[in-house]
């Protein structure tokens, strides 16, 4: 339809109207395809880094029960050579007391 046509038929403030919806339909379709491909760029970087956050946190866990595991061994063999240092120390006394 020709524009001049458009305007004689319907008059300027419809004719500008429908113009003015006609360039709002087209912005704002091109804002929301240009806001949903940036949101979702954002949504999988995101994604990503949460699962390597997920990842980073089992590992730390399985860090922290080795860790366990040695604190765990380390103090059984401080508390056996302190044992056997008491022992050591009572008998050296015992002798040297002239006990049995």
């Amino acid at each position: 339809m020709d524009i001049q046509q458009l305007v004689s038929e319907l008059g300027v403030p419809i004719a500008l109207s429908i113009s003015l919806m006609y360039g709002c339909y087209f912005l704002i379709r091109y804002i929301t395809s240009q806001h949903t491909i940036l949101m979702t760029q954002k949504f999988q970087d995101l994604t990503n880094i949460h699962i390597k956050l997920i990842d980073q946190q089992k590992l730390m866990q399985l860090d922290l029960k080795a860790l366990g595991a040695n604190v765990g061994t380390l103090v059984s063999f401080i508390i056996e050579e302190r044992d056997k240092e008491k022992d050591r120390l009572l008998q050296k006394l015992k002798d040297k007391n002239g006990f049995k």
